[in-house]
């Protein structure tokens, strides 16, 4: 795992061996925010092997990274797996209280993601609405016997204050967390550690699923918080 870290113009490029909360990192520093720069230092990380990069918060150069054969750390899969975390956020942040909030759960079909949300989300809201194709009725079966509290299908009729989409879907006017895809776009919510001081020279999304993915992060530890603009 590789870092680009801005450094002053007029230094050479400088790749140093560091940590981020316990997560092995090459961390290169470039010569200014010049094209070249940054491109110099993508090539150095490239040449040591390393494929992922953090980079620092509004990062505007992927394409340079890319064109070294550097992507970014994904963090689809982190979120979605974060998603009864983001949800209980999300109705904080609308002023509802849990046990009065509905949030419906849409996908092209029930993927483990979908399944443990509901699972964790229905002892704690007032209703869990499933809209998946492929294996949505079971699921709400299985929550039926499960904790006895009816989960619906989606619908008309069916108002939900919270939509949150596990693959590409239409939504009917709820709030949407959309998090499907490799790098879901979540700008209203902060996340963090309890206790921790995040780096501010990364962006924390990338970091944090660095950190889980590598076994070093459990999904406890992370805190998140929604800000909506009215």
């Amino acid at each position: 795992m590789g870092q680009i870290l801005y450094g002053p113009r007029g230094l050479r490029t400088r790749l140093t061996r560091e940590e981020a909360l316990g997560l092995p990192l090459l961390r290169a520093q470039t010569a200014g925010r010049r094209p070249g720069a940054v491109r110099r230092a993508a090539r150095a990380l490239r040449k040591q092997g390393v494929r992922r990069a953090l980079v620092p918060p509004g990062f505007p150069d992927w394409e340079l990274l890319e064109g070294q054969g550097i992507r970014p750390v994904e963090t689809g899969d982190f979120c979605r797996a974060l998603a009864p975390a983001i949800a209980l956020a999300a109705l904080k942040g609308m002023g509802i209280p849990p046990e009065q909030g509905v949030v419906v759960l849409r996908g092209e079909r029930v993927t483990r993601a979908l399944r443990l949300t509901a699972l964790a989300l229905c002892p704690r809201v007032k209703g869990v609405l499933v809209d998946a194709p492929s294996g949505g009725e079971a699921l709400r079966r299985e929550l039926r016997r499960e904790y006895g509290v009816p989960a619906l299908e989606d619908g008309p009729g069916r108002r939900a204050q919270l939509a949150l989409h596990f693959s590409p879907a239409a939504g009917r006017g709820e709030r949407l967390a959309d998090l499907s895809g490799p790098d879901p776009a979540l700008a209203d919510y902060h996340f963090g550690l309890e206790g921790e001081m995040l780096p501010e020279d990364c962006e924390a999304l990338p970091l944090l699923s660095a950190l889980w993915e590598s076994g070093r992060l459990g999904l406890g530890e992370v805190q998140v918080v929604a800000h909506f603009h009215s």
